[in-house]
């Protein structure tokens, strides 16, 4: 009995010494594809212990979140290359040309063409401080610092006061803008200053770019709590609608009208924040810019929007219209 006990001993502690030594040569090989490795490929997960292959796999899964994270950062970077190169651009440009502006008027000794090169330096350096402005909401946006006040905001009022605003421009272009929607005033849920700003950016690209067409829609979207506001315009200009919020995006017509592409991006970021989603399609010579946000709840008439829009001449244009009217 006692030397099966002792057989039975001595064969456990081989199988231990045995099974330590193969652990053993398994960690050395992991330390030895570690080192050598380059950090771009996994580590051999072929071993004979079930717990160091639960354990390589979770190094495997560590590597290849270092390497996201290292095409992540890459990416950051070229982006901050890229934007402090555009940001550069657009403010030197105007900026030159506000100097250049003001050295034609102190040479000049005529009264009225100094007052004419004054009144231009003037609305460069207020296209300027506007391109300040932008620039600084987009740092607030990227920082994490934007946040806004959620609040039944009247969307047909904004559409309205915007409209009103930009009259002069509308005028001066010989465009008659239409605002169709319910006999009702439309409701949503948003931060009221985001909301104008976003209204605002929208109907300014709209009227500067547009070649005679501004229609403002505004629908609730059937079997759901959301209001649906597109803004059409007509544009012969080739436009990449899955590009067209992006960034400095190059192609952007307001860029190649002297802005600076921000307009759009800051609307996107803006419609997010308040938990919306905006798009943009081109069908022919229409091109459309959707923005979907939650109801409000209650709505109240239009007489009193109706009647500041008569001292301009204007009307706002009831109507249902048909989803794929959107």
């Amino acid at each position: 009995m006692f030397v099966v006990s002792t057989i039975l001993l001595a064969g456990i502690v081989l199988f231990l010494c045995l099974k330590l030594f193969s652990v053993k040569k398994e960690m050395r090989r992991i330390t030895e594809d570690l080192k050598a490795n380059d950090g771009e490929s996994n580590v051999s997960v072929d071993f004979v212990d079930r717990d160091l292959q639960k354990m390589v796999l979770e190094i495997n899964h560590l590597y290849e979140r270092i390497l996201r994270i290292r095409a992540n950062n890459k990416e950051e970077e070229k982006m901050i290359r890229e934007s402090i190169s555009m940001i550069s651009h657009d403010m030197r440009t105007p900026l030159t040309s506000i100097i250049g502006y003001l050295q034609v008027a102190k040479k000049s000794q005529d009264k009225e063409e100094i007052l004419q090169n004054l009144d231009v330096a003037l609305e460069r350096a207020k296209y300027l401080n506007r391109l300040v402005n932008d620039f600084f909401e987009i740092s607030l946006i990227e920082s994490g610092q934007l946040s806004g006040k959620p609040e039944r905001v009247n969307v047909s009022e904004l559409i309205c006061e915007e409209i009103l605003a930009e009259s002069p421009e509308i005028d001066k272009r010989g465009i008659e803008p239409v605002f169709r929607q319910a006999d009702e005033n439309v409701y949503v849920t948003a931060d009221r200053k985001m909301l104008a700003r976003v209204i605002q950016n929208l109907t300014s690209n709209a009227v500067k770019y547009s070649s005679g067409r501004l229609e403002f829609r505004l629908k609730e979207l059937a079997g759901t709590s959301r209001i649906a506001m597109t803004i059409i315009s007509s544009t012969t200009q080739a436009i990449e609608t899955d590009k067209i919020f992006q960034r400095f995006y190059k192609e952007d017509s307001a860029r190649s009208k002297g802005g600076a592409g921000l307009g759009l991006y800051i609307v996107k970021c803006f419609v997010e924040s308040m938990n919306g989603t905006v798009r943009a399609e081109k069908e022919g010579e229409e091109f459309r810019i959707i923005v979907e946000l939650e109801q409000g709840k209650e709505t109240v008439r239009l007489d009193k929007v109706n009647q500041a829009l008569r001292m301009f001449g204007m009307e706002t244009v009831p109507g249902e219209m048909d989803r794929e009217d959107l």
